[in-house]
């Protein structure tokens, strides 16, 4: 769960801080608070809400233009949503 939440906090660090939801609200912003609910999902021990976080984290991506950005970003959810099989709790996935 550490690996996770470090690299939850990395995402949404790069998106412009906790705060980015707040300021935007457009797609950058939409987002920023599908990380942000993914990660208050995986320390509340919701993990089938986590998983649809980051799933509708994943589906957000258009608002990065494509190139190296976006690809970092895709693949670095997709490595959350394989992973998350191993959380413990995950008996509801």
């Amino acid at each position: 769960m550490d690996q996770h939440l470090k690299s939850l906090d990395e995402l949404i660090d790069d998106l412009g801080g906790s705060n980015a939801g707040e300021r935007s609200m457009g797609a950058l912003g939409l987002l920023s608070e599908h990380l942000q609910a993914a990660r208050r999902n995986l320390l509340g021990a919701m993990p089938g809400e986590y998983r649809l976080s980051l799933r509708e984290a994943k589906d957000s991506l258009s608002c990065i233009p494509k190139g190296d950005a976006r690809s970092i970003v895709r693949n670095s959810l997709q490595s959350l949503l394989d992973s998350s099989m191993n959380i413990a709790g995950n008996s509801s996935l």
